[in-house]
């Protein structure tokens, strides 16, 4: 059964969410990434791919990129860019395009069932693209990149999700790709007790993206 976990989060201010907020790293080739940068430093692209912050003749993979990611990290904990929860929470995600919305729980998810085969794969996963999140998780200290896993639907937590999607939600913002964001954040322990509850009796998760991810996780 899948082991799930609420977990302190370091998470952008309300006020700098929607500039903070970023399209999953490997969306982008380097110069495109520089682009966003560029056009917005507050992107957490600039964190999830340093090498923005070099000129053009730098390695990707060069150890003075990985501890540039941890240097930004660091400085916008400081200045107050990012938060750092001081309680272990849940979070319930939307995203809503054209009328239609996709919602989520964000919580940890368990590398030993990653292993064992209850969190699902169907891909094949490339060494160097592995050794890349394995370096930038190692230096950071932190996992920047969410894994987008799917499992059956199950009554109650769809109904748990349903009393937190009735408050009122930490960040509301559209991107400039006409996508609603949404977040919830889930400080109730009967509430966060449920989540990870359910969790316990659902058999199998799926990877629907985040392969490289999860196996440099493992």
């Amino acid at each position: 059964m899948a082991n799930m976990k609420p977990f302190r989060c370091i998470r952008p201010g309300k006020e700098v969410a929607s500039q903070v907020a970023a399209l999953p790293y490997d969306v982008y080739n380097r110069q495109e990434a520089k682009a966003v940068v560029e056009k917005n430093p507050l992107s957490f692209l600039a964190i999830d791919r340093a090498e923005t912050q070099f000129g053009d003749d730098m390695d990707l993979h060069d150890p003075a990129v990985y501890a540039k990611a941890k240097e930004m990290l660091e400085q916008w904990l400081e200045r107050g860019t990012f938060l750092e929860d001081s309680r272990e929470c849940y979070y319930v995600y939307e995203l809503t395009m054209d009328g239609r919305s996709q919602t989520g729980i964000v919580g940890c998810a368990s590398v030993d069932d990653y292993v064992s085969g209850v969190i699902r794969k169907h891909e094949n996963t490339r060494e160097d693209k592995e050794q890349d999140r394995i370096c930038h998780v190692d230096v950071t200290g932190a996992h920047t990149g969410p894994i987008f896993l799917a499992y059956r639907s199950d009554p109650e937590l769809n109904g748990l999700v349903g009393q937190v999607c009735s408050q009122e939600c930490l960040y509301d913002f559209t991107a400039e790709d006409k996508v609603r964001h949404r977040v919830w954040q889930v400080t109730d322990k009967d509430l966060v007790a449920g989540i990870s509850r359910c969790f316990g009796r659902i058999p199998s998760l799926y990877i629907a993206d985040g392969h490289h991810r999860c196996a440099s996780a493992a």
